[in-house]
């Protein structure tokens, strides 16, 4: 199955479907307290609703359970979402009361379990060219734990000006689901269209997050964007391509490398 007409239809309805639910989440962000109020360490200079990705997580998550769970060889999307879910209320209530990164560490820690134990993602072996196929054994679950905080972090840590962080994700998915659809053999053709369906759904909130923003990603959405190139990384790498998971950390070097020595001085 490829890139067909339906699917195309399809992820023009994820972007309207976006589109048309940011204006509600900014009204709904108001009523519940998600919003971000002007400070010395803040660069808006009015009260700014916060939670937006949430219009992207539905919209995303709307499609995939429409469309592509049934005719995907995506496995266990049903536990994809479910990890995806967690990160989001996560980043909700910390949009709303604002979490302390203990706080924020277990609720992502939490997803990634999902992730591993149900949805069978995670660094179990991988190919290196010239080398071959590498196992990693015991290590699998924590490696898989600091891969998905990691990047996870690295996104929220980038979402400081307008459309910032949702243009880099949406470059960063590009370049995924590129790579998905040419070099990943199997379901590959599937995992991109997966990947795309997403950043259908960024595109239709993007024009609400570009300058001048009138409603941010907030924790709510950064914290999922970054949970999803992570877990999309990793199923590259299931799929047998060492580059799927190298490619968020070339794109997302600087605020990986930041993340990394963040949380060794936090424990160490």
């Amino acid at each position: 199955m490829g890139f067909t007409f339906q699917f195309i239809i399809r992820l023009f309805l994820t972007m309207l479907l976006s589109a048309i639910l940011t204006p509600l989440i900014k009204l709904l962000a108001f009523k519940i307290g998600a919003v971000d109020a002007p400070g010395e360490r803040r660069i808006n200079q009015k009260t700014m609703p916060t939670a937006g990705g949430l219009a992207i997580f539905l919209s995303f998550s709307l499609l995939a359970l429409w469309e592509f769970s049934s005719v995907l060889g995506f496995s266990n999307l049903s536990f994809v979402l479910l990890g995806a879910l967690i990160v989001v209320v996560t980043g909700l209530i910390d949009d709303i009361k604002e979490l302390n990164p203990r706080q924020k560490t277990l609720g992502i820690t939490l997803a990634s379990l999902v992730i591993y134990f149900w949805a069978d993602i995670g660094f179990h072996t991988f190919s290196i060219p010239f080398i071959g196929v590498v196992e990693i054994g015991w290590l699998s679950l924590p490696m898989t734990i600091i891969w998905i905080l990691a990047i996870t972090n690295a996104v929220n840590l980038i979402d400081g000006l307008d459309g910032l962080a949702a243009g880099i994700s949406i470059i960063a998915l590009i370049t995924m689901g590129l790579i998905s659809y040419f070099f990943i053999p199997g379901n590959g053709v599937m995992l991109a269209i997966l990947i795309f369906s997403l950043i259908a759904a960024i595109v239709g909130f993007y024009p609400y997050n570009f300058y001048p923003a009138t409603i941010y990603l907030g924790d709510t959405g950064a914290l999922f964007l970054g949970f999803m190139i992570a877990v999309f990384s990793l199923q590259g790498l299931k799929n047998a391509t060492f580059i799927s998971v190298m490619t968020p950390m070339f794109i997302l070097g600087v605020p990986i490398t930041d993340t990394v020595y963040a949380m060794i001085r936090r424990f160490f």
